[in-house]
């Protein structure tokens, strides 16, 4: 039987869209003696009759509703896809659908994301990596208001005004170069941010230290998840810049002590014999200064480290505290200890000249007393570690760690020249032994 003549003689089903008729003739198609029912597809595209059979009347519509669709939208030339084709396009259109987003679209975007990953690292694997940096359920905090709320918390904690006026100054530039959430800050970021600060190398560890302890401090206030600190990795590790560590000898201390104001006599020998930091000089208060117990107490608050421990009192730091002591009060009534230093060396050398003049030298010839940069706590740290022979127990009088004891400090002095710097006391200073050079190396 004549297929087509059959199908020209019943009435066609028509699928419309727009002004797109798409009509299906229904015949039999007989192979043999069997007589099977055939459905017909016929459309035209670009001038042509296009025909096409199907054995199934719903697949025969299914298709009709695409050609139509692609026929009113001008998409001819995807009906020349073959079946395999077909099927996969109409599957990338219903996965997009949700999205509202045309395939052409979806695929420049893809291709744009694949070509900006490293080669082996698929998008997949981007998105996972940015959705375990960017959970959607954690809060959103910018750089600022970070830097901001840990700022605060330290002040409440009772850090000390020039520590939290360190940590506003290095943290607040870094919050002014990353206006955004934090979650966004990588560690290429910020090591091109640090090497814009064109710092010495020292300076950069701080500003480092500092940028570590905020994002730690995002990670326990739920801002940032744990993954975020494997970007500081990223970060070039610096090692501090060698410099030699350089400390004052017996002698030098003596000369220090007998050309000292009174009123600096505190700082000077609690510099040299507890050890103490500058800073924590400055805060210092009489009240923490234990004469019965043997012990000068260093509030976190008041600690570089912000971990509070007991610096040592030796038989001849008491000495020389005594006769100064209070009970309350600064124990530095200087707010500028430089400009004390300053007068301090110049007294020294006057001394040193007229000395020299007395006894008939040439003034031009006498050695001039220089100050050397923390060499009081340098020298603190070695002397006491060639006495008692510990290195955890002077890291801990020092509020250092003990592999930094150990690096710098291990072998710069003698126990001999370690039991001199202690024997120094206001009523022995003329039995004092004069070591004219002390190694520091």
């Amino acid at each position: 039987m004549n297929t087509n003549s059959q199908s020209s003689r019943k009435k066609p089903v028509v699928i419309r869209r727009g002004n797109v008729a798409v009509k299906i003739y229904t015949g039999k198609n007989r192979v043999g003696d069997t007589a099977y029912a055939q459905h017909t597809l016929v459309y035209y595209s670009g001038g042509q009759r296009v025909k096409r059979n199907f054995a199934s009347l719903d697949e025969a519509k299914r298709e009709a509703e695409i050609v139509a669709v692609k026929l009113a939208n001008g998409e001819n030339e995807i009906l020349k896809l073959t079946s395999t084709d077909r099927a996969i396009y109409i599957e990338a259109v219903e996965l997009l659908r949700p999205l509202n987003l045309a395939l052409n679209t979806a695929a420049k975007e893809y291709v744009r994301a694949a070509q900006q990953l490293p080669q082996g690292v698929t998008l997949r694997e981007a998105v996972d990596f940015y959705n375990r940096r960017n959970p959607a359920s954690l809060p959103q905090r910018t750089v600022r208001q970070v830097v901001d709320e840990l700022i605060d918390q330290k002040a409440k904690g009772g850090c000390g005004d020039a520590y939290l006026k360190d940590l506003t100054g290095r943290l607040g530039r870094f919050a002014d170069d990353f206006q955004m959430n934090i979650g966004q800050v990588t560690g290429p970021m910020i090591e091109k941010h640090l090497t814009s600060l064109d710092i010495a190398r020292r300076t950069r560890m701080n500003h480092m230290r500092l940028i570590v302890g905020l994002f730690k401090f995002a990670v326990r206030r739920k801002y940032l998840a744990k993954d975020a600190l494997d970007e500081l990795d990223a970060v070039e590790k610096l090692a501090a810049e060698l410099t030699e560590i350089e400390i004052f000898s017996p002698h030098e201390l003596r000369e220090m002590l007998a050309a000292a104001r009174p009123e600096i006599v505190p700082w000077l020998s609690i510099a040299a014999f507890a050890g103490l930091r500058h800073a924590e000089l400055q805060r210092l208060d009489w009240s923490e200064i234990n004469m019965a117990e043997r012990h000068i107490e260093v509030p976190a608050v008041k600690s570089k480290t912000a971990s509070r421990r007991l610096a040592p009192m030796p038989d001849n730091l008491f000495s020389w505290l005594e006769p100064h002591r209070q009970e309350s009060g600064r124990v530095t009534g200087f707010e500028n200890m430089t400009k004390q230093i300053g007068w301090l060396i110049q007294d020294i050398n006057e001394s040193l000249k007229k000395k020299a003049e007395e006894a008939g030298h040439d003034p031009k010839n006498v050695r001039r007393f220089t100050w050397k940069r923390n060499a009081l706590r340098h020298s603190f740290i070695s002397y006491r570690l060639a006495v008692v022979k510990d290195v955890a127990a002077v890291a801990l009088e020092a509020g250092n760690s003990p592999t930094m004891i150990f690096r710098n400090y291990r072998a710069l002095v003698t126990e001999n020249e370690g039991k001199t710097w202690f024997s120094i006391a206001p009523d022995a200073s003329a039995n004092i032994v004069t070591l004219t050079k002390t190694n520091a190396a």
